[in-house]
């Protein structure tokens, strides 16, 4: 896909024809995209957009957040902070982009008759370039958080208490998982999530012990 990135007034903006010409193959790409595969297949990985998949020793330690959750320009380990950006901020953010070289988010929220939250994120890696980096970043929301972040899924949870359920598995129920989220992050999300997040961490425990 082709990027167009141009200087005006000292700001870093992208052509949006550019961008959006291959639109129709994207949203294809979107839409056979398939963020959980099968566990037992590799080590878990660091960003939602890469291939889910249970821990390959040696075990390593998660405890909730791996980053700080702070986005800039020309940041290359934006794949593994955006959800903890999502879990920092409590802001709702959807996948709008998808493919081997883009990758961009987009708030979701803010009042609709003036177009909505203005917040985005594009990243990409340029033939020139193969390392992912932030290349478009609108730091402005005019949404209010209220507890309800779509990315936060069911593999999203399981990472996030894989230590504290294999630690302390009679502890970590669906219920405590539940209180657990909206009291670090202020986050809503249901008990069934948390069941299926649970059950997938000690699927993954068991992979490890089965090695």
């Amino acid at each position: 896909m082709a990027l167009v990135i141009r200087r005006q007034l000292g700001e870093d903006y992208f052509d949006e024809e550019e961008v959006e010409q291959d639109a129709t193959e994207v949203e294809k790409m979107i839409e056979e995209f398939v963020d959980e595969p099968l566990i037992c297949h590799d080590d878990i990985p660091e960003s939602d957009d890469e291939e889910e998949a249970a821990p390959r020793r040696p075990r390593r330690r998660t405890y909730y957040i791996r980053g700080n959750g702070r986005l800039y320009l020309d940041q290359t380990d934006f794949k593994e902070n955006i959800l903890d950006y999502v879990l920092r901020t409590g802001r709702n953010l959807s996948q709008t982009r998808y493919d081997k070289t883009n990758i961009s988010f987009k708030s979701i929220g803010g009042d609709k008759e003036s177009g909505g939250c203005k917040w985005r994120v594009y990243a990409s890696t340029l033939p020139n370039d193969d390392v992912w980096k932030i290349r478009i970043f609108v730091d402005e929301h005019s949404c209010t958080p209220n507890g309800d972040v779509d990315m936060l899924k069911v593999p999203q949870i399981a990472r996030l208490f894989l230590d504290k359920i294999r630690e302390e598995p009679k502890y970590y129920m669906p219920m405590n998982i539940e209180e657990k989220i909206r009291e670090e992050w202020g986050i809503t999300v249901s008990r069934p999530q948390c069941q299926a997040a649970r059950n997938k961490a000690l699927r993954w425990i068991e992979c490890e012990y089965d090695r």
